[in-house]
């Protein structure tokens, strides 16, 4: 066995074993690795799937959702349908309020200012 193959739903992921571990294997006596138990490997495994996943098929990240709920409450708006299910409505919904929310913002940040100092 030189290859490492094995598929996660539509990715297949696949490793050629170097000679030295080949060599290595040969030796081995039957175990069975639990590989959750690297959790470097959960974050790669993870940080792949995520890459092979199209634009518009992308769930945001916890730190969108903050961003567009916090932006929304700011600027009084109500989120866009979906936004729980799609980075891509998120990115849009951040196009076309980011240039108010900075506004609003900075308008907040001089009144603090002014008050405290």
């Amino acid at each position: 066995m030189d290859k490492v193959q094995f598929t996660v739903g539509q990715v297949t992921f696949s490793y050629r074993l170097t000679p030295e571990q080949i060599k290595l294997a040969s030796l081995t006596e039957k175990t069975t690795l639990d590989l959750s138990e690297w959790p470097e490997f959960e974050q790669q495994l993870t940080d792949a799937i995520q890459s092979a996943i199209p634009d518009e098929l992308k769930l945001p990240t916890e730190k969108q959702l903050a961003y567009a709920r916090r932006m929304a409450s700011d600027l009084n708006l109500e989120l866009p349908e979906g936004y729980e299910d799609s980075a891509r409505i998120c990115l849009h919904f951040f196009a076309e309020h980011k240039p108010a929310h900075d506004r609003v913002l900075n308008i907040y940040q001089g009144i603090r200012g002014n008050l405290l100092g």
